[in-house]
């Protein structure tokens, strides 16, 4: 009987298609896969057992790494020679992904010191503070559980009251938990599991402090240099630990994560997970998408991917259930200051100093000029000779740039030449970190401080210093916008990703014990808790728990719409989505429109007129006022380029928007329809494809009543043609690899080359400036010019499938881009309703072949060659 119901389960499979192989993302140079390893997905009918047969039932020989329930589906180890297209082609396999290894959380160093004195005022860009002291709201009851290194559960500020520790159990504050690898497991090697999750590199702890931390009145060590409250103070908190003590995770191991926390009750998962640029289609947002759907809530980073461009935003929040956080900068610090010609500055010490600045109180100013008079930045000994009879005993001001030379270098100049201390004007903006020189007192100062300091210095060259002996609360230049880092959006089908922004630059919170028990950071990993907390929060407020898009959509209704440092029009919602979470208004609004946001999408396919549904919740009738608000548009191709800028040009390239009533009256408890009608920018080339956006508003009349809108999108110009190869570096590129020497040699695209494929092989390189639905390497037999099939490559997989673009450079610096190492391996379609299912590799006779690289452009239905960009790189011989 088990063995009748086995096949017709396999029998109905067979009807439905062959299972789809999604290829690694070689776009990325950190993207590295487990050998032998994936992760697969069943049709809806198919039950573990029954796939499990199937797979013995071809031979295949494998082990289970771990089963999913909501996932549907399992990771399994092959021993076999079996490969992923070869098992997506066996009846009841759905989808089938190899195991990618995620790097550890990284985070972005400061602008500030760590043992700084800080004040966490994010509270304050939020409403959080007065939710916390007006409305009592501290996540009590609710679960969240954080995805990530773990969590130093010990640490003070997350012990029940009266306790001067915190604890790991039931009755703690980190009450569930499971550690998923062990503290040797980075990624390559087999996890070791068990019940402690205990944080030993510190990335979870300081997640899991922004969150729910309190560090206010702590009675027992370390205590804060500035005490401090984590968003929801009194929520449970679970301590999903997936990564060691360095390295990598599996998202095998992250699938598992999400599933534990879902079963243990969480409701909301926060994953502050780095990822690449890609489709939704990666397992952890098709699981985070079903988990929604259950009413759990999912809090992705959208990535620290800001200075590489557009089409960055990271893959995991890409479900269309899901958060994807972007970061806005914080707008208080506390900070050592001085005070000159009257005026207050802060400062931040260098590293070699490493302690406040008490300079004497009849220290003056000496800016540094060049010949040109502008302000110079300290790295020529010249200058200072030429100011030898008035530097000593003054304190110099330079320009920060650090293209010339290091702080130190600056520094030991100024110290030699009888300076008494240094300032670095800083640029373009905040506090910047230094090295300094040792013994030499030196501090950065903001830059528009600089400038100041300068038209002082102008007006009485004889004004005197005056050094503060306590810190104090100032706004930060460039706090309240986003930050620099945040990664840019859109995504590979136009859609309007990140989601909502929240603190995430110069955030406090804590750390393991034994790292020292606080840390400051910065990273949209930082927003990201934010958010969960706010989620929580608002859970606590209405004593119900929606699912987790319905109450993301009230939080994007009630954002606050953010500019750039020193801009008057705001931010692109491509970096900051629908603005800085406002958790204040949206416990309090009692309206709402849907959807949360629109996606115009682009020219050839612009949503020209759109609905809008605004219902009014409250218990009196309502007058709403619509209008629309334009924001930043984003040109990345303004010089035609092949690959975007890596940091946009701000255009004022707007739509218009007209209401089919721009003012409608909606009585309690009812719902209004309003039409829009969408024309794009008239101005902004539409063959330099920018990106716009902005936001439609709708104003309450009443005098408490709470401003809602909605961001949207779009795209300028045909987006089928925004460049996907880099041609502009040289891609794609032919080489001749030496397998024996480790080297290769650039060949010309003329082809008639020929490889022993033992000792020399071709190696095909290429450079994805944007996505591409099919990122394809064809194979032609070249006498009759046949398509033989797509490039198989051992290192690289299989060269057909959706990619995302890839980064610019790497933290080195290096130039990223793809090698594709063939050894005469082809992979053909399997047939079926699936095109995208291959069959298993085969090694091609040997022949004469011409290789063409060709990615399919965007909204297009993959016609080849018509829908394709395509490069032929010449004939090979084998």
């Amino acid at each position: 009987m088990r063995i009748s119901a086995i096949l017709s389960a396999l029998a109905a499979a067979t009807l439905v298609s062959a299972g789809q192989y999604h290829s690694p993302s070689s776009t990325l140079s950190s993207v590295k896969v487990s050998p032998g390893g994936y992760i697969i997905e069943y049709h809806d009918t198919i039950a573990h057992m029954d796939a499990y047969s199937a797979l013995r039932f071809h031979q295949v020989d494998y082990n289970v790494r771990h089963e999913y329930s909501v996932f549907h589906g399992s990771a399994i180890s092959v021993n076999s020679a079996h490969d992923g297209p070869a098992i997506a082609a066996i009846p009841g396999i759905k989808n089938v992904w190899p195991i990618t290894l995620h790097a550890m959380p990284k985070v972005l160093a400061s602008k500030l010191n760590m043992t700084d004195p800080q004040v966490v005022s994010d509270h304050r860009m939020t409403g959080v503070d007065i939710v916390h002291i007006k409305l009592k709201l501290t996540g009590r009851g609710v679960k969240v559980g954080v995805l990530d290194t773990g969590i130093d559960y010990k640490h003070p500020a997350f012990a029940n009251p009266g306790s001067r520790a915190g604890c790991f159990g039931p009755t703690c504050r980190v009450a569930y938990g499971w550690d998923f690898v062990g503290d040797a497991y980075n990624g390559t090697n087999a996890p070791v599991p068990g019940p402690n999750p205990m944080d030993c590199f510190g990335h979870g702890t300081h997640v899991a402090g922004i969150i729910g931390a309190n560090a206010l009145n702590l009675t027992a060590d370390p205590k804060p240099v500035q005490p401090f409250v984590g968003v929801a103070p009194e929520a449970t908190l679970g301590a999903y630990r997936i990564f060691g003590c360095e390295g990598s995770s599996g998202d095998d191991v992250i699938l598992a994560a999400m599933e534990r926390a879902a079963a243990d009750g969480m409701d909301i998962i926060n994953m502050s997970l780095g990822g690449g640029s890609s489709y939704r289609s990666s397992p952890t947002a098709v699981l985070g998408d079903k988990l929604v759907a259950r009413g759990v809530a999912l809090s992705a980073a959208a990535g620290n991917d800001g200075s590489q461009g557009v089409w960055m935003v990271s893959d995991t929040g890409l479900g269309d259930l899901s958060y994807s956080v972007a970061s806005i900068d914080n707008i208080y610090g506390f900070y050592n200051s001085f005070t000159y010609a009257g005026d207050a500055y802060p400062y931040l010490q260098s590293n070699a100093w490493g302690q406040p600045i008490f300079l004497p109180a009849n220290a003056t100013l000496l800016p540094l000029f060049e010949s040109n008079g502008k302000l110079s930045d300290g790295c020529d000994a010249a200058l200072y000779k030429a100011v030898a009879k008035s530097i000593k005993g003054k304190i110099v001001l330079v320009y920060g740039d650090v293209t010339r030379c290091r702080s130190d270098a600056r520094g030991t100049l100024a110290k030699k030449a009888g300076a008494i201390g240094m300032l670095f004007q800083t640029t373009p903006l905040g506090l910047a970190a230094l090295l300094g020189a040792p013994e030499f007192p030196m501090a950065s100062i903001e830059n528009k401080a600089g400038d100041s300091l300068l038209a002082a210095y102008k007006a009485n060259p004889r004004a005197t210093f005056t050094w503060s002996h306590q810190a104090s609360n100032f706004l930060v230049e460039g706090g309240g916008a986003p930050s620099d880092f945040t990664s840019h959006g859109l995504d590979g089908e136009l859609r309007s990703k990140p989601d909502i922004a929240a603190p995430g630059g110069n955030i406090l919170s804590t750390y393991p014990l034994a790292k020292g028990g606080y840390a400051l950071l910065s990273g949209t990993s930082m927003a990201t808790p934010y958010v969960s907390g706010s989620h929580a929060l608002y859970i606590q407020a209405k004593h119900t728990k929606r699912r987790g898009d319905e109450i993301r959509a009230v939080f994007k209704n009630t954002a606050t719409r953010t500019t750039n440092v020193g801009s008057k029009s705001l931010s692109s919602v491509a970096r900051q989505g629908a603005g800085l979470i406002n958790v204040l208004n949206a416990i309090l609004t009692t309206a709402s429109i849907s959807p949360d946001h629109i996606d115009l999408l682009d020219t050839n396919h612009l949503l020209k007129t759109t609905t809008i549904v605004i219902t009014n919740s409250g218990q009196t009738t309502e007058t709403f006022t619509l209008s629309h608000i334009p924001a930043d548009a984003l040109n990345s191709y303004p010089t035609h380029n092949s690959f975007p800028l890596p940091t946009p040009i701000i255009e004022a390239d707007y739509a218009t928007v007209s209401f089919s009533n721009p003012k409608v009256v909606i009585p309690a408890g009812q719902s209004a329809t309003i039409t829009l009608r969408f024309t794009e920018p008239k101005a902004g080339k539409s063959s330099q494809f920018p990106i716009y956006s902005g936001y439609i508003i709708a104003k309450p009349a009443s005098k408490d009543g709470i401003p809602l809108h909605v961001p949207y999108t779009g795209l300028k110009g045909d987006f089928s043609q925004v460049p996907i190869m880099d041609t502009d570096s040289g891609f794609p590129a032919i080489h001749n690899f030496d397998l024996v020497n480790g080297t290769s040699t650039l060949l010309s695209k003329n082809g008639g080359y020929t490889f022993d494929m033992t000792t020399h092989v071709p190696v095909i390189m290429t450079r994805l400036g944007s996505h591409t639905p099919s990122a394809e390497i064809r194979i032609f037999e070249s006498e009759s010019d046949t398509f033989v099939g797509f490039m198989a490559s051992k290192v690289s997989g299989n060269a057909v499938g959706p990619a995302g673009r890839s980064l610019n450079t790497d933290e080195k610096g290096t130039l990223v881009f793809s090698n594709w190492i063939w050894d005469g391996s082809i992979v053909t379609p399997a047939g079926g309703d699936n095109p995208t299912a291959m069959t298993q590799p085969k090694t091609l006779s040997s022949g004469t072949y011409r290789i063409v690289v060709a990615s399919q452009k965007k909204f297009t239905h993959g016609d080849y060659p018509a829908d394709y960009e395509v490069f032929d790189m010449g004939s090979v011989k084998f």
